[in-house]
C-alpha cells in the first residue's frame, strides 16, 4: 500500500480532466481512464498527475482517481472491472492477484515502502511485543511476519489483521494494541501521540524483506491501449522527480485535493517518501541480460509467493517465468528511449 493509506470520510470519487479535457477519449474508445489509488499525507505520483495540467495534458485521456484502502480490495476491484490501472499497490497483493488467476501487470516500481513499528511506551525491545496491528496481506504484513521470523518470535507475537490502516491507527491510540505496523503517512500522526518507531520497512528490506509499491495495470487493457499506458508510465515518472524538486510545494500542494491532508502535512511526508530513482527503474523490471526474470522485481515477487503460500494465500510458488510474465518493462525501456514528449 503503499501506504499512502485510505483516509476515513473522505469522498468515494474525486475526478480531473487534463488538458484534452473531460470528453477527451482513449485508444479503447471514449471512457476516461480510471486509476485505483491511496489517500494519505504522501502524493502519490497519479494523484500529482491529474491535479497537475502541464502533466495530465500528456496523458490523452481524462484521468478519474477511484480511492481504495487496501492492495487486495484494489487488486479485487481491478478484476471486477472498476479501473484498469492501480497505483501504489504492493508486492503481496499484486502476486495474489495474478496466482488467483488476475491477468495483471507490473509495468513500473515507484517506491519501495517507508514503513515503521509503531509502539507505545511500554515496548521497550522487540521481546516486549505482545499484539502488533497490520494490515492483512499486505506489503506490510509481508514485511512484519518476514522480521518476526528473523527476531524468532514467530508464534510468540500475536499478529491483529486489520482491514484497513485507519482501523489500526485507531486501535493503538485507544491502546487495545501495544505495536502496530504501519505506513509512513500514519506513522506521521502516531508520532504526534507518542509512538515511538522501533524498525523501520528499510531495517526489515535488509533482511530480504522489501516492500516494493507498484503501477499495475490489467494486461488486456495494456495490450489494447499502449500508447496510453506509455503516457501515464512517463508521466508517473515525471512526477516523482519533480515532487523532490525546486518546485515541489507546487505540485504536492495541488495534489492535496485529491489525498484529505493539509498541504504542509503531505509536503513533508513526500520530501522523505523513498520513491524510486529513475537511474535504479530499469534494474527492477529486467536484468542485465534484459529479461524480467532476472530483474530485482521477479525475484522479490518470488520471495513473496512463498510467504503467501505459508499464509495460506496462494497454493504454490509460481516458476520464475510465469512470474515475470506479470513485470512488462517495455514501457520504462521505450521511455528511456525517447519515448516520452
Amino acid at each position: 500500500m503503499l501506504k499512502r493509506s485510505f483516509l476515513a470520510g473522505a469522498a468515494a470519487l474525486v475526478a480531473v480532466s487534463g488538458a484534452a479535457g473531460c470528453g477527451a477519449s482513449t485508444a479503447s474508445g471514449g471512457s476516461a481512464l480510471k486509476i485505483g489509488y491511496f489517500q494519505g499525507a504522501v502524493a502519490g505520483p497519479e494523484a500529482v498527475v491529474a491535479a497537475n495540467p502541464d502533466l495530465a495534458g500528456h496523458v490523452k485521456s481524462a484521468i478519474q482517481l477511484r480511492p481504495i484502502d487496501s492492495g487486495v480490495a484494489g487488486m479485487a476491484q481491478l478484476r471486477a472491472g472498476a479501473f484498469p490501472v492501480v497505483s501504489g499497490v504492493g508486492n503481496p497483493p499484486l502476486v495474489g492477484a495474478f496466482t488467483s488467476g488476475t491477468d495483471v501487470e507490473a509495468v513500473f516500481v515507484e517506491s519501495i515502502d517507508e514503513s515503521g513499528l509503531a509502539v507505545n511506551g511500554k515496548i521497550k525491545s522487540p521481546a516486549d511485543l505482545r499484539k502488533v496491528g497490520v494490515l492483512v496481506g499486505s506489503t506490510l504484513d509481508f514485511q512484519l511476519r518476514g522480521w518476526l521470523a528473523a527476531q524468532k518470535l514467530t508464534g510468540k507475537v500475536q499478529v491483529a489483521s486489520f482491514a484497513s490502516e485507519a482501523a489500526e491507527a485507531a486501535a493503538w491510540k485507544s491502546g487495545k494494541i501495544d505495536a502496530v505496523y504501519i505506513s509512513q503517512s500514519f506513522l506521521v500522526d502516531l508520532k504526534k501521540h507518542g509512538a515511538r518507531v522501533l524498525t523501520t520497512a528499510s531495517d526489515v528490506a535488509r533482511l530480504g524483506y522489501a516492500a516494493v509499491n507498484m503501477l499495475a495495470v490489467d494486461r488486456t487493457y495494456a495490450k489494447r491501449n499502449p500508447d496510453l499506458v506509455q503516457q501515464l508510465v512517463c508521466q508517473v515518472s515525471k512526477a516523482q522527480t519533480l515532487v523532490k524538486g525546486p518546485q515541489a510545494a507546487k505540485y504536492v500542494t495541488a495534489a492535496t485535493r485529491f489525498l484529505g491532508v493539509r498541504p504542509a502535512d503531505a509536503i513533508a511526508a513526500t520530501s522523505g517518501y523513498p520513491y524510486v530513482p529513475q537511474s535504479e527503474e530499469t534494474g527492477w523490471l529486467q536484468g542485465a541480460d534484459g529479461r524480467a526474470a532476472s530483474g530485482k522485481l521477479a525475484k522479490n515477487f518470488q520471495l513473496t509467493a512463498q510467504f503467501l503460500v505459508t499464509q495460506g494465500r496462494a497454493k504454490t510458488v509460481p516458476a520464475i517465468d510465469r512470474i515475470a510474465a506479470h513485470i512488462d518493462p517495455s514501457f520504462w525501456a521505450k521511455a528511456q528511449s525517447g519515448g516520452c514528449p
